[in-house]
């Protein structure tokens, strides 16, 4: 009986360590520098887009011009967001969750 008790604390304690201690243990990750970078560049070209906006409010820039530069910076943006940044899952694809490790569909680990 002492020994099942004592087997359970240790099977208790393993399973709520990673729960108590102060850092969380880090998942590997494969396509973490590829995901910030394209964040990175998707974050830029949002920005573009709300000055150019912002410009336009304020009167900096004329209706043509903000056409001419929303064109341009939409057109960057969407490239930026379909490039290689998207993960995806072997069995089920491309998947939403763009800080994700694992698919939340089957389990298999994603791949960028």
């Amino acid at each position: 009986m002492l020994i099942g008790i004592a087997l359970a604390l240790v099977a208790l304690s393993f399973v709520l360590y990673p729960l108590l201690s102060d850092s969380p243990l880090a998942l590997p990750r494969q396509s973490g520098d590829v995901v910030s970078a394209v964040n990175t560049r998707r974050n830029a070209a949002m920005e573009a887009l709300r000055e150019i906006e912002f410009d336009r409010e304020t009167g900096k820039l004329s209706d043509a011009d903000y056409e001419g530069l929303r064109s341009t910076y939409t057109q960057r943006a969407v490239e930026v967001m379909r490039q290689g940044g998207e993960l995806s899952c072997s069995l089920c694809g491309p998947r939403p969750e763009p800080d994700a490790v694992f698919c939340s569909n089957c389990g298999a680990q994603l791949a960028a």
